[in-house]
């Protein structure tokens, strides 16, 4: 009697943390999908490039950011410019990151 206790607690505590297990792995793939899916994203980087008067296509890290005259720019730690350390908040529509917000930063190298 008592070696089926045992074996049942054993298969119970398994049980549980296989589900614990799937409920991780669920969180990351749901994460990494809402970065592709249009949902909330964050990058910080480096201002590579960016159109005279800041509406249209940026450069930061690397990634092409499309600003448009929605995009709120905060500027309390300086003026945005290429070379500002900059954190860009906004959703992914194909390989571009359309910029709701972006808030200059103090540079972290």
């Amino acid at each position: 009697m008592k070696k089926m206790y045992a074996v049942l607690v054993i298969v119970l505590i398994l049980g549980m943390s296989m589900g614990i297990s799937s409920a991780s792995e669920h969180r990351r793939t749901y994460e990494s999908e809402r970065r592709h899916n249009g949902h909330d994203v964050k990058i910080y980087g480096i201002v590579d490039k960016m159109p005279e008067g800041g509406i249209g296509t940026w450069i930061v890290k690397g990634k092409e950011i499309l600003v448009t005259k929605a995009t709120h720019i905060k500027e309390r730690h300086g003026r945005v410019s290429a070379g500002t350390y900059v954190e860009v908040k906004g959703t992914y529509s194909g390989n571009t990151l359309q910029a709701d917000e972006i808030e200059v930063k103090r540079d972290k190298r």
